[in-house]
């Protein structure tokens, strides 16, 4: 596998990473050449961080000049085990190892500095490799450490939602713009996260004519990106301050937007507000002075579905009637003319035509009983009438028989 390789010299790692240790070399010819490598590994997240420390002896090298020592090995390379390009730095070019001779030691610390990101979870074996001058010329040590790099937990769940709360007075409307709920952490500089809450950018508009002051119509955080990680609550404090007061040119309605960029899925939340102002002065349209006796008026009762109510039927009593008093009408009885009998016979006679005409009026049976006092006089006078006349008529008889 073809590799680029990125190296510098050691002073120049040394340098870089501010935490190599450099021992000063010294000749030493009854030390035979050797290497030792500790290897650590850090991981966090998908990151490893990698900590090394390499020593030992070794002979000189050689520019093609003259032969000097080494401080540090002739070369270091870290292999992350995936298909990135290792970390590390080569001292090799241009010099050539000696195979004889006086050595030197050599130390190299650094524990901060090599750092990889994996693309995928996984087990990687990380492989430091080290070259330095032994015998027979260049010579390398490996030491390997395995990591294992876990399934990032999933994004916490965020939701947020834009709000803008308001009064009325008069022409001018005094605002609260605000945004509540949770976004992922921010980036920005050199991936720094920031749990910031605040929008990454948010406006307020408003209508045409309207005069805006005070509080907060726009702001966010410069240069700022969105992660797919953490989750911060918003400060609604951070976005309202001052609240934000409009004067509108006259009254009507009105129309005022909160729009917010924010770090969740949705990305863009807002919120619009419809104000009205009412009139402060309203003039009558009809000048024409009215009576300001109200006309009555006479409601429209509203139909209702009777109800049915048993009823009971109330016995009755028939009043009592009292009949009309009825008098019989006054009957004359016709005169009868009786038949011509000797003297001896007049008084039968008269007996006769008294007793036919005491019961000649057929009506006195009739007469109710609360009028029988008053009848039974009216009736006493009448028959005493007939008899008087039946007896009146018997004298004449005789009288006319005498004469003759």
């Amino acid at each position: 596998m073809s590799r680029s390789i990125r190296v510098t010299k050691a002073v120049a790692v040394a340098s870089l990473f501010g935490a190599a240790t450099i021992v000063a070399p010294a000749a030493n010819a009854a030390q035979e050449p050797s290497m030792t490598i500790t290897l650590g590994a850090t991981v966090t997240g998908k990151t490893v961080d990698v900590a090394y420390k390499d020593s030992g002896v070794q002979y000189y090298a050689n520019d093609g000049r003259k032969a000097m020592s080494r401080y540090g090995a002739m070369a270091f390379f870290v292999d992350y085990g995936d298909d990135s390009d290792p970390d590390g730095y080569d001292g090799r070019p241009g010099l050539t190892c000696e195979t004889t001779g006086p050595t030197s030691p050599f130390l190299d610390s650094v524990s901060s500095g090599y750092s990889h990101t994996y693309r995928k979870a996984g087990t990687y074996t990380i492989t430091a490799t080290g070259y330095y001058c032994g015998e027979g010329g260049l010579q390398t040590v490996e030491k390997t450490t395995t990591v294992n790099i876990a399934k990032p937990a999933p994004a916490p769940k965020v939701r947020a939602a834009a709000h803008i709360e308001y009064t009325v007075d008069g022409l001018t409307a005094t605002l609260v713009p605000s945004v509540t709920g949770t976004q992922h952490e921010m980036k920005y500089g050199r991936n720094k996260h920031a749990k910031y809450g605040v929008p990454l950018v948010y406006t307020m508009s408003f209508p045409e004519g309207a005069e805006v002051s005070g509080g907060a119509t726009k702001g966010g955080i410069k240069r700022a990106t969105c992660t797919k990680h953490g989750s911060v609550e918003f400060d609604p404090v951070m976005l309202s301050g001052d609240p934000v007061v409009v004067t509108f040119p006259k009254p009507g309605t009105y129309e005022v937007t909160l729009s917010a960029d924010v770090c969740t899925s949705q990305r863009i939340v807002s919120k619009t507000v419809t104000i009205v102002v009412p009139p402060t002065d309203p003039t009558p349209t009809d000048p024409t002075p009215t009576d300001p006796t109200p006309e009555p008026t006479t409601p429209t009762p509203k139909p209702t579905e009777p109800t049915p109510t048993p009823t009971t039927p109330v016995p009755t009593t028939p009043a009592p009637t009292t009949p009309a008093p009825t008098t019989p009408a006054p009957t004359t009885p016709a005169p009868t003319t009786p038949a011509p009998t000797t003297p001896t016979t007049n008084t039968t006679a008269l007996t006769t035509t008294s007793t036919t005409a005491a019961t000649t009026p057929g009506t006195g049976p009739k007469v109710e009983t609360d009028r029988m006092g008053d009848d039974t006089n009216a009736l006493s006078l009448g028959v005493a009438g007939l008899v008087g006349v039946g007896a009146l008529g018997g004298i004449v008889v005789a009288r006319r028989r005498l004469q003759q």
